[in-house]
């Protein structure tokens, strides 16, 4: 038998009949998450309902208006809010591959829906986050009140409505409340 056959031949063989490898890779977990480590592990989880304190500026150039607001957001403050999705096991070279072509995650608030920003892969972890100021004006723009002062006095409640899509039509969804407040 030719050696140069046998080889590639008995590998194959081997990786067909290793479960772990050929078996779907299914998540096992999902979690809210603004911030992300170099090996793509959750350093920043989040709770479904939550609260987030925006620090003042001096000058208090972001009560101006929604747009100041959600440029602050976006440059200074750095709101990213994100999710995190682990799975059973770390995934092949085919799977990352295939994830880096075909996933796509968006975020949505008050019908305004975008693709979100950030994209991290794991091992067996995959991560995505948005600039929750960038969502915000597009929102306020949407609403006609991109220009108009913003009133934090009794918080600003947000439903962020988070979807993925993996690859061979895998879909999900997950939802985060919170209420944006200016820090004491």
């Amino acid at each position: 038998m030719n050696r140069f056959f046998f080889l590639p031949s008995l590998v194959w063989f081997l990786i067909g009949c290793n479960p772990e490898v050929s078996k779907e890779n299914r998540i096992t977990n999902q979690l809210l998450c603004d911030n992300f480590d170099s090996k793509v592990f959750c350093i920043e989880p989040k709770e479904k309902i939550g609260t987030v304190l925006i620090p003042r500026t001096e000058t208090k150039r972001e009560e101006r208006s929604w747009e100041d607001f959600s440029n602050y957001l976006y440059f200074k403050v750095r709101e990213t809010p994100g999710f995190l999705l682990t799975f059973e096991r770390n995934f092949t070279q085919e799977e990352r591959s295939s994830i880096r072509k075909e996933y796509v995650a968006y975020i949505g608030l008050n019908g305004v829906r975008e693709r979100m920003e950030g994209f991290e892969l794991g091992e067996n972890t995959i991560a995505s986050f948005h600039y929750l100021g960038a969502l915000l004006k597009e929102e306020k723009r949407h609403t006609g009140e991109a220009k108009k002062k913003v009133n934090l006095g009794k918080g600003l409640s947000l439903v962020l409505e988070f979807e993925y899509q993996l690859p061979k039509d895998k879909k999900g969804q997950l939802v985060r409340e919170i209420d944006l407040r200016w820090k004491p």
